[in-house]
């Protein structure tokens, strides 16, 4: 069997009670005056299944498994491979073990990865939603389902959650761009209808905006979420050559920014001598980069903390489902080498 066996499944293959089930599971079979053909049965499924008995009777006993559900988009990306490594560390210091995927960002994979949440009978869940997931949300909350929204937000779901602000890192960034001296800052990012990468650019185009600049649509670049790393870098290159007049770009994700150093290298632009480089989100990278970068970096810990915090609390007090909870954290402007005050970087010129 696929799905996560519990004691109802071997109650229901049997044709006997759940209670049956439970007394051979902790040793009372002939307490209890249950047959010994009944028990073996009970205890020849479990190996055939598989069946954590252990799990099961603790399941039984407090209506607890223990167990939480982290789905994120991309485990292997630098945010969310950090985010779930914290996670996994608080939930274990709280006695809890956590499961967690990928979704690649596909609605169908981040629908099946909440059915299969579900049938292991998880406590709770913490989920980075896809665009197409609203359904799936809203019969969550409908099952009483303990959940956390991490990262982004689905229109017109008043749910728990624990986001950044992406706007105001967006505007900050922008903002430090234009202190420094730069005039003509290109922006690039992603064809996304996800909730944050539209609050950054929003927060860029304002920041602009309210210096009495505007951004003309050859100076901004979105590329596809599912093109290679080569394909990014080949089209940061093309941008770069038709817009020579650039003085600064604007990486509206850490990867998009690691993949434009090296378009940079590839079209021997100098940074910051011939272009000044800022990237929302840090990466290990940047730090250890020559120059290294300026960021909006992301406060990891504080995002994975209140996540898993939130969801226990909505585990334990039940009411907190019905009354969601906001929790907005602002992300941290790093000032580093590759975007300095342009009349600074012609002394040392």
């Amino acid at each position: 069997m696929t799905k996560k066996i519990s004691i109802k499944d071997i109650a229901k293959e049997l044709n006997i009670s759940i209670t049956t089930v439970s007394f051979v599971i902790n040793g009372k079979s002939e307490e209890m005056g249950i047959s010994l053909a009944t028990t073996n049965r009970v205890n020849e499924l479990i190996i055939e299944w598989g069946f954590n008995p252990n799990s099961a009777a603790r399941i039984l006993r407090t209506g607890k498994s223990k167990t939480i559900g982290l789905i994120i988009e991309d485990i292997g990306n630098y945010f969310f491979g950090n985010i779930a490594k914290i996670i996994e560390v608080e939930a274990s210091k709280k006695g809890y073990n956590v499961f967690f995927s990928s979704t690649d960002n596909s609605d169908i994979r981040a629908k099946d990865l909440i059915q299969k949440m579900k049938n292991s009978s998880v406590d709770g869940m913490i989920i980075t939603p896809t665009k197409g997931l609203a359904d799936d949300i809203k019969l969550l909350e409908k099952q009483n389902v303990p959940f956390v929204l991490l990262d982004r937000l689905i229109p017109d779901i008043d749910a728990n959650h624990v986001i950044l602000n992406n706007y105001k890192g967006a505007f900050d960034l922008t903002n430090h761009l234009i202190k420094n001296g730069y005039q003509q800052i290109g922006f690039i990012s992603i064809f996304s209808d996800l909730s944050q990468m539209d609050e950054r650019e929003k927060g860029f185009v304002d920041a602009l905006a309210k210096d009495g600049k505007t951004i003309l649509d050859e100076t901004m670049l979105k590329v596809r979420f599912d093109l290679s790393g080569k394909e990014i870098v080949f089209a940061i290159e093309k941008y770069l050559k038709k817009n020579p007049q650039l003085d600064a770009l604007f990486f509206a994700t850490n990867y998009l920014g690691v993949y434009g150093l090296e378009a940079l290298q590839n079209a021997n632009k100098k940074i910051p001598k011939d272009i000044a480089v800022v990237s929302f989100d840090d990466n290990d990278l940047f730090r250890l980069y020559t120059p290294s970068i300026t960021v909006a970096a992301q406060p990891i810990h504080d995002i994975a903390v209140e996540a898993i915090n939130l969801l226990l609390n909505i585990i334990h007090d039940g009411d907190k489902k019905n009354n969601p909870e906001g929790i907005v954290l602002d992300p941290e402007l790093i000032e580093r080498n590759s975007s300095p005050k342009k009349k600074t970087m012609l002394m040392v010129d």
